[in-house]
């Protein structure tokens, strides 16, 4: 039986930042660029062209949609959006405390 389960591992924040796409309730988000409303599938950011490597979620609960995006993209990471934006809000205060 394969499951999806949360794992910690170190990742690289600026590749996640530029390289991932958040889904929402209705429509996903371009973290690089801020573009919205693109589909939660896309692969690659109509705007900036950048290729999706991570996908954050901000709704709830979103297993079925997993399945569906790692049967069509299996090199797709998931990363837990909650711990994305701590790891950047600690970042950028002890930037703002270093100026």
């Amino acid at each position: 039986m394969r499951v999806f389960l949360r794992v910690w591992k170190e990742w690289d924040l600026a590749d996640i930042e530029k390289h991932l796409i958040v889904v929402g309730e209705l429509s996903s988000e371009c973290y690089g660029c801020h573009k919205i409303g693109m589909d939660s599938t896309a692969k690659q950011c109509p705007d900036c062209g950048v290729f999706f490597k991570y996908t954050g979620f901000r709704r709830k609960d979103p297993i079925n949609y997993l399945r569906r995006v790692k049967d069509e993209d299996p090199g797709m990471v998931f990363i837990d959006f909650d711990d994305f934006k701590k790891a950047t809000n600690k970042r950028d205060a002890k930037n703002l405390l270093d100026w």
